[in-house]
């Protein structure tokens, strides 16, 4: 009996003391948000959820900044009196102060290779991520929505007015009246132009018309424009080159294959690489990462063996690092860093001056680090289906458009409809027992450019889905194909 009072005591006395010295900590447990330039002319929201142990007394938390598609597990977490340190990961990290009333953490955000950046964290009541798709006055959801004519403004766009009236416009108003009510939860922007008219111009979550968007891997397909523009100008007089003919300085970090890959084993990810990238990016392993994380990106794939069971050009393997030497390339014939090169070509033709580009260790990420507003990359998909054109003028060849966006390879062994390109995608859509031929460009997150030539149609979509995945959120090709395509045949 007495053993039993003295346990019971012991635990009471315990769970006294846990009470009594949670009030404060209790008070920095959740979420807090504060938000900053994550990208050059991109105001980005950064939330950070901490956690607190109460029986280890240690600390936890995960962050994200959705803008740029980042987020994940806190490293570490440090809460010493009123001091608090965060380890975001890769180097980055943010040391501060609560204030006395606990209700604000100020202090210094530091990233490698960026000047140190003064943040003010507030308390939150959810992420920013989890807001509704649009809010109205005082702050509430709008559950309604109306078609609106997209707006004429300076970027070069001819606008149309759809019939909302006409009968296939009905899974329009559905596929809307589900995004509000949160069924496409991260969808940012969906617009549509058809016939060389932008007929859709909707925005949702993070999403607004003049700010630009993460575009993921579909800066793949805008790499392979720029390859296109180079070949036009006579700076690449042909695609079988061997890659380690554009990267003299990296010959100690190249391997010599026989045979060697090419360029257009690079442009149709068809090198032979031993690569893997075929597992979730969460993984150490996975090869995308580790190049991201390398001083050198050019170096790390060219150091990659030959896949001993198979040879360049037999078989499509995805490999962001082949799309990361198209800009080494880029730069190397053209004396000028891919981004530079793109804003005096590509983007000085569609009109394009707001964008930014990701660099590493002053290499351009030609395989997914380019930011544009979603209007702009729209007119990605309207140089395609005008042969290269963009309002009459001729940006990229027409044999370039033809080349790079055929059928080249199959993505697996089992489907004949859908394959690969140069950094393009190809497929179909089924609908109303039409089969139409499809490419794409598309990008992790939920960033995707249809382009349906049989239409004259483009549709764009752009999310803040870094970890879905499945696509059990995101406006997902089967959506496009049940509830847009039907409303433009």
């Amino acid at each position: 009996m007495l053993r039993r009072i003295s346990r019971y005591g012991i635990g009471l006395t315990l769970f006294v003391n846990v009470l009594a010295c949670s009030t404060d900590e209790q008070k920095v447990v959740g979420i807090w948000h504060t938000e900053f330039e994550a990208v050059a002319n991109l105001k980005s929201a950064f939330d950070v959820e901490l956690r607190h142990n109460l029986f280890s007394d240690s600390w936890s938390g995960r962050f994200e900044i959705p803008e740029t598609m980042a987020e994940g597990t806190l490293s570490g977490v440090n809460l010493t009196d009123s001091t608090i340190f965060l380890d975001l990961g890769q180097g980055a990290t943010f040391t501060g102060n609560l204030s006395k009333n606990k209700t604000e953490i100020g202090g210094l955000l530091n990233i490698p290779d960026h000047k140190p950046e003064t943040l003010i964290f507030k308390k939150a009541d959810r992420w920013t991520s989890q807001r509704p798709a649009r809010i109205g006055k005082e702050n509430r959801a709008l559950l309604e929505w109306s078609y609106q004519v997209p707006p004429v403004n300076s970027d070069g766009w001819k606008v149309g007015a759809m019939n909302m009236q006409a009968t296939n416009s009905q899974v329009l108003n559905d596929l809307f009246e589900n995004i509000l009510k949160g069924k496409y939860h991260g969808l940012d922007a969906l617009l549509v132009a058809q016939n060389g008219k932008l007929l859709l111009d909707e925005y949702f979550y993070l999403g607004k018309r003049e700010k630009i968007h993460s575009i993921q891997s579909c800066t793949k397909s805008v790499t392979s424009l720029l390859i296109g523009i180079a070949k036009d100008d006579g700076l690449i007089q042909n695609l079988d080159v061997p890659l380690t003919a554009f990267f003299p300085a990296h010959k100690k970090a190249s391997k010599e294959k026989v045979p060697q890959p090419t360029l257009y084993n690079a442009l149709t990810m068809s090198a032979g690489l031993d690569w893997h990238e075929d597992i979730p990016y969460t993984d150490p392993k996975n090869d995308a990462v580790l190049m991201n994380q390398s001083k050198d990106m050019y170096g790390y794939v060219l150091a990659r063996n030959l896949d001993q069971k198979e040879k360049p050009g037999k078989r499509f393997k995805y490999n962001s690092g082949l799309s990361i030497l198209l800009g080494g390339i880029l730069s190397n014939v053209t004396g000028k860093p891919a981004d530079k090169y793109a804003e005096q070509s590509l983007f000085k033709g569609l009109g394009i001056k707001d964008f930014f580009w990701t660099s590493m260790n002053d290499q351009v990420h030609t395989g997914g680090g380019l930011f544009l507003k979603p209007r702009d990359m729209l007119k990605i998909g309207q140089l395609i289906l005008d042969s290269g054109k963009w309002n009459e003028k001729q940006i990229v060849s027409t044999s370039w458009i033809a080349e790079s966006t055929a059928f080249v390879l199959p993505i697996n062994e089992s489907s004949s409809e859908w394959g690969y390109g140069y950094q393009w995608w190809r497929g179909v859509f089924r609908v109303k027992d039409k089969v139409l031929p499809v490419i794409y460009a598309a990008g992790y997150g939920g960033q995707v450019l249809y382009i349906v030539p049989d239409l004259n149609l483009s549709i764009l979509t752009l999310h803040h889905n870094a970890s879905d995945v499945s696509g059990s959120h995101s406006l997902t090709l089967k959506n496009i194909e049940e509830s847009i395509i039907p409303a433009f045949i």
